[in-house]
Formats: structure tokens, C-alpha cells, sequence
């Protein structure tokens, strides 16, 4: 055993039980999914020797789970070769401690401004304790071993929270990140995972505010809130929750529409200075929800003066530098195509894009509806704050008619879509869906290229040996792609792949 060298020994402890009874190991510090109360196999194999103690290192080291307040324990145990093995750090950001007097009441703009500074200075703290890793001329990057991941630097970002307040306090309240330019860059980080939905919600533009200092990124999952809400200036149904401040909160989250615009246009803006390496990959959530009273238009979260939407106009130059784009939003057809109005438009392309999924919301960002359908007639008896038409048994209510997509809103966008897919020379999978409320299902339209097996679809086994275009939608009957369009869908993957395209309409899909 004394002669077997490091490689092989590394790879035994790979497969070796982390606790009993587990198959599969997991990480060591605040990452062990109910199990640290079982005692593991690694301590026992650490101590055979220095060889064996550097291969559990290997795995115990590569995913670390801290907070803002662990640092100095990070820089003074993560030396040497741990710090080549660690690959992965999720990070809680501590926010300072208030009475539980203070539970009572709503975040005042002093204790707000003072949340903003200590998740700033958490992030900072982090960027510094390892700006001097790669100072020391260590870098993550540089081992390798067989496994998922291993070898890429990434963070998980949270927010630590006490378990033993109101979520009330703070539901008005949303996290920036100040003085982004001042962040050390770090070569070393490839990924960067953000939940900005938790109950502590982030201002979204503090995901491409961190990525501009981390110019070697090359995935990123970002997920934000992007819904209506209370407004800031209404009181809540609670009457034991106050302010002790009679100033507006200068942070809130009441997510108007001036505010939702707001916040989407200071995430493109600081998007639009981020240059990801080529071949990147990114999953963006903006979670959304629709209007329940479907008779309802939406408001419009378009900035005032613009035609089109410059989140969606960001975003689309942002792909174009990409391999696979997951994106679930509020957009219109400028995510695809330049609109009209759009100064200093270049024609896009995207020369390496091979996977492409893109969950939109019925509503378009001014407000519209991609979907249409037979609106109920009224009622004495609506319930218009339910969404009910008359009596609940009835066919139909305002919830959920809109079950085809609207020429007048979707086709326009459908045909954006189409003209970007053929400037997607490479690209193997496509799926566009919307989540349509009620018993229709989901609206999906999708591409599959020769050799990728659909999920649904597929009649012969045959099938997955062409070019496939599917439709999962009430069609045939209110809508049917314009012929411009369903061609241009057609020609997926064309150029690279030729051949026989197969093009199939199904039932709308519900799960």
C-alpha cells in the first residue's frame, strides 16, 4: 500500500463510503445533508499516512460551505495544496443582528443602508481573502482529477437569516451591492451562482456588477424576483408591523412597474459592460408572474420613451458570445431581432450557440398578451377578485381563456425568433415555452438536431436520425405559424446538418 501512487490512491478514496450506508461522497463543511451526525469513513483513512491524508483532502477540501464571519478560519486552514483542491465555496453573507423589539416593524432606511454595507463588505472580503491566493500564485485551476467539476472555481452566494423573525420586516427591502468597481479581480473563478429570490432578495444587477470582476467566467446561474408586489406606500394588513422611519424606504422592493423597469434597466446596463469568454454558458430566472383576470392588460415595465424592451435588446447581444442560453423572463422579440428603433444595431449572430431554452411570459414587457382566446361572457355573479365567472362549476373563468397565441403579439415575436435561428449556424436544441395557466398545458415549440433524442415528440425510432421541428399547442384551428416563420423554424439546423426535416404538431403538453 506504501508504494501505490498518489493518482490511484486519490482515486480509491473517490469511491470510497463517505458515511456509512452513502454511496456517494459530499461535502465537508456545512454541506452534509443531515448526515454529520454518522460518523464518516475519511478520518480513519486520513491518518494511514501522508498520502492518504492528502487524497481525503482532495474531496473534503473541493467544496466548502462558509460565512462572512469564517473568513480568518478560511485563510488559516485552506493553505497549500487544499487551496488547489477547492473548487467549489458556498457563501452566506451575515447581516447585522437588530433586537427582537425590532421584529415588530419594518426596516427603517438606516438599518436598510447598513444591510447594503455589510453584505458589500462581506462580498469584498471574500474577493480579497482570495485576490491573496492568487497573489501567492495558487490557483484552484490547477489540479485536476477525474470527477464532476473538479478543477473550476465557483461561488454560491446567499444570505444568512434568523429563523425567529417576521418575514414582514423585510419584504420591502432589497440588497444592493455598492461600489462594484472597487472589487479585486480574480482569474481564477469559471462559475458564479446567485439566488437573488431568496427572503432576502438582491437588486439583479449585482449579478453582471460581480462578473465584471471575474473576467474568466464560464457558466452562471442567476436567479431574481421579478414580479409585482405590495407597493411601498401601502400599509400591510397587519397592524402590529410599523416603521420608525416616516421616509420612504430608499431600497424598496415594492416592485411597481416603475420600479420593475428600473431594476431591469440597471441590470442591462451594467450587463452590457460584461464580456464573457466564448463558448460561455449562462441560466438567467427572472421569476414572473401574469395578471390572474385575464380580461386585464398588464402594465407596462417598458422605460418611458422606448418602444422595445432593452433588457431583452441586452440580452441578446450578451448570447451571442455563448454555447447554451437558459432564460426564463418577461421579453419581447428584441431578445432575437433588433427592433427598428434601437440605435447603433448591428446584425446579430451567434457562431457557437448549440442549446437554446427560453421560457417567456404570457405577457409581454409593455403589457399585451401573447395569448388570446374566447373570453367568457359576464356574469351577475362574478367574483372578480377570484377570477370566477358566475358559479365556480361553470366552463370557464377569467383565469385561464387565453389558450392561443395572438397574431397581433405573438407572430411578430415568433418571427424574430425564426430569423435569429438562422444566424444559430451550430445549433442542435431549441425550445420555446410558455407556462399557460389552467387545463391547456404548457405552449412549447422545439428543434431537435440528428442524433438528439426528444423528450416528447418522436413517433419512430427512426426520427431522432433527422432534423426535428415540433409544436405543442392548440394549432390547426386559431393559430398556425405564418409560412415565413414555420420555414424559417424548418431550416434549424440546416447548414450544419442538411437532410430530411420532420415537422409535427402534438397536443398541448401539461406536467
Amino acid at each position: 500500500m506504501d508504494n501505490l501512487p498518489q493518482e490511484l490512491i486519490n482515486r480509491i478514496v473517490w469511491f470510497t463510503e463517505r458515511y456509512p450506508g452513502q454511496d456517494k461522497w459530499y461535502p465537508a463543511i456545512g454541506q452534509s445533508f443531515g448526515l454529520a451526525e454518522l460518523p464518516s469513513q475519511f478520518p480513519r483513512l486520513a491518518i494511514l499516512n501522508r498520502l492518504w491524508k492528502e487524497a481525503v483532502e482532495t474531496i473534503t477540501f473541493r467544496h466548502l460551505g462558509i460565512k462572512s464571519d469564517d473568513l480568518d478560519t478560511l485563510q488559516s486552514i485552506v493553505t497549500g495544496n487544499r487551496r488547489k483542491y477547492l473548487a467549489k465555496i458556498s457563501y452566506t453573507v451575515l447581516l447585522p443582528e437588530y433586537s427582537y423589539e425590532a421584529c415588530a416593524r419594518v426596516e427603517s432606511r438606516d438599518e436598510q443602508r447598513l444591510n447594503d454595507e455589510a453584505f458589500t463588505k462581506g462580498i469584498y472580503d471574500l474577493f480579497a481573502a482570495l485576490k491573496t491566493w492568487e497573489d501567492d500564485a495558487v490557483s484552484p485551476t490547477d489540479y485536476r482529477i477525474s470527477g464532476p467539476k473538479w478543477g473550476e472555481l465557483s461561488y454560491d452566494i446567499a444570505i444568512g437569516k434568523r429563523i425567529d423573525i417576521l418575514y414582514h420586516r423585510w419584504e420591502k427591502s432589497r440588497l444592493h451591492f455598492l461600489k462594484p468597481d472597487m472589487l479585486p479581480v480574480l482569474s481564477n473563478v469559471q462559475h458564479l451562482n446567485i439566488d437573488g429570490d431568496s427572503s432576502r432578495e438582491l437588486v439583479p444587477r449585482i449579478a453582471p456588477d460581480l462578473a465584471m470582476s471575474l473576467p474568466n467566467l464560464r457558466n452562471v446561474e442567476w436567479v431574481f424576483q421579478d414580479c409585482d408586489a405590495q407597493s411601498a406606500d401601502e400599509s400591510s394588513d397587519d397592524d402590529s408591523l410599523g416603521s420608525d422611519s416616516d421616509e420612504e424606504p430608499y431600497n424598496s422592493t415594492a416592485t411597481s412597474p416603475q420600479v420593475r423597469s428600473a431594476n431591469r434597466v440597471a441590470f442591462a446596463d451594467a450587463l452590457r459592460k460584461v464580456t464573457f469568454k466564448s463558448r460561455s454558458s449562462a441560466c438567467i430566472t427572472f421569476y414572473h408572474n401574469y395578471p390572474t383576470d385575464q380580461r386585464r392588460t398588464g402594465p407596462s415595465i417598458l422605460p418611458s420613451m422606448l418602444t422595445y424592451d432593452p433588457f431583452s435588446a441586452t440580452l441578446r447581444t450578451f448570447s451571442q458570445n455563448l454555447t447554451a442560453l437558459t432564460l426564463s423572463a418577461y421579453v419581447d422579440s428584441t431578445l432575437f431581432w433588433p427592433s427598428p428603433d434601437e440605435e447603433n444595431a448591428v446584425l446579430p449572430t451567434w457562431p457557437h450557440l448549440k442549446t437554446l431554452d427560453i421560457t417567456f411570459d404570457m405577457v409581454t414587457p409593455s403589457g399585451d398578451w401573447y395569448f388570446t382566446g374566447t373570453r367568457p361572457p359576464d356574469h351577475e355573479d362574478d367574483d372578480v377578485a377570484r377570477g370566477i365567472v358566475g358559479d365556480a362549476e361553470r366552463e370557464y373563468c377569467y383565469m385561464d381563456y387565453r389558450v392561443h397565441p395572438d397574431p397581433d403579439t405573438f407572430d411578430p415575436f415568433l418571427a424574430a425568433f425564426a430569423k435569429a435561428v438562422a444566424n444559430m449556424p451550430v445549433l442542435e436544441y431549441f425550445m420555446l415555452t410558455s407556462e399557460l395557466s389552467g387545463a391547456t398545458g404548457k405552449f412549447h415549440i422545439s428543434y431537435h438536431a440528428p442524433g438528439k433524442k426528444a423528450e416528447w415528440g418522436d413517433e419512430d425510432p427512426e426520427d431522432f436520425r433527422c432534423r426535428r421541428v415540433y409544436y405543442a399547442c392548440e394549432v390547426g384551428k386559431v393559430w398556425v405559424p405564418e409560412p415565413e416563420t414555420a420555414q424559417g423554424l424548418r431550416g434549424a439546423g440546416s447548414e450544419k446538418f442538411g437532410g430530411e426535416v420532420i415537422e409535427r404538431y402534438l397536443r398541448s403538453l401539461y406536467y
